[in-house]
């Protein structure tokens, strides 16, 4: 070997051996700067990424992760900055980008900006997330049309999506269906059913439940059915009114709250199921559906513990003095 083909040899050695090293250290350092955010030390782990920048300037994975953090610092001008950075690049992240720059520019008032983000992320990406995220600027900005079709897109791609039908039943209930309202709300707190969200949320379904009823003088009860624009789901309506009214019956005294709402549910899951038999389209073919299917296998009662598990101690004691419906809910779930 010539010395010249020796120093060649020596010099790719070095230059591949220098490149593999930086490689390592900028994943090392995006390693620290995840676990910085995770622990919510956003400042510095925007201080860690900028160091990756300075080796690695168009690294998609660098410029992502900072604009990440920006925007849960809350400083969206750069979250912006930098996610259009990494979608300009298109050399991977490039959906995380699309969400974090739409999030960016909604939580800076430039909602009408962020539609058009989303509506180009959707181009490229049918992703329950972009959907989602899609659905919650069309809401903000007042097209509850628009972001209720971007709901049910989100759902039916990843049905196991908390926030999703969060948002429909958000949306329906700007719509004034009660009933619709009701349903995704059900389908939300089995997904999260102990969080600090999913308190606030089974109180607004509990008033959902009670909406229209009230009692005059210790003995008469009224009921006032809300009117629902979708002729559907009348019946539903009337039923829920009728089922809440009769909890305060003579048969009904001594049973808790919580078994009242559990037998409330288990009838409207099976009324409404056996109205479906007559409808078809989304709303029955999956909440109607699902629900009915719960109530038949005789499961709405670990399911209505399960829920208001952020209610109190009453739902919890329940489902550890039943271990053996409560797993079965569980097993029916899982399948």
């Amino acid at each position: 070997m010539t010395r010249t083909k020796l120093l060649i040899l020596i010099s790719f050695l070095f230059v591949t051996h220098w490149a593999y090293g930086q490689t390592r250290k900028v994943e090392d350092m995006i390693r620290d700067g995840v676990a910085l955010h995770d622990k919510g030390e956003y400042q510095k782990a925007i201080e860690t990424y900028q160091k990756v920048l300075e080796i690695a300037p168009n690294s998609s994975v660098a410029n992502y992760e900072i604009a990440f953090s920006y925007l849960a610092a809350k400083d969206y001008k750069n979250a912006e900055k930098f996610s259009k950075k990494v979608i300009d690049l298109n050399n991977g992240n490039v959906l995380g980008a699309y969400i974090t720059y739409g999030n960016a520019l909604d939580m800076q008032g430039k909602t009408k900006k962020a539609m058009k983000v989303y509506e180009s992320a959707a181009k490229d990406f049918h992703h329950y997330l972009v959907y989602y995220n899609y659905a919650i600027c069309c809401f903000n900005a007042g097209e509850t049309d628009k972001a209720y079709d971007l709901a049910i897109k989100a759902i039916t791609d990843y049905p196991s999506h908390a926030s999703s039908h969060l948002i429909l039943s958000k949306i329906m209930e700007r719509k004034g269906s009660r009933i619709k309202a009701m349903l995704p709300l059900y389908f939300f707190l089995l997904l999260e059913p102990n969080s600090g969200r999913s308190a606030v949320e089974y109180q607004t379904l509990r008033n959902y439940i009670d909406h229209g009823v009230t009692r005059e003088g210790g003995k008469n009860i009224n009921v006032m059915v809300p009117e629902d624009e979708d002729p559907d789901f009348g019946a539903a309506e009337m039923m829920v009114s009728l089922l809440k009214a009769s909890n305060s019956l003579e048969e009904n005294k001594g049973k808790t709250d919580l078994e009242l709402f559990a037998e409330n549910n288990d009838n409207i899951f099976k009324v409404m199921g056996e109205l479906k038999k007559d409808h078809k389209g989304f709303w029955w073919d999956f909440y109607v559906s699902f629900f009915y299917r719960m109530a038949n296998e005789n499961l709405t009662k670990p399911f209505s513990y399960y829920i208001s598990e952020s209610d109190g101690d009453e739902a919890a004691k329940w489902l550890n003095d039943h271990p053996e419906e409560f797993d079965r809910f569980k097993i029916w779930m899982n399948n």
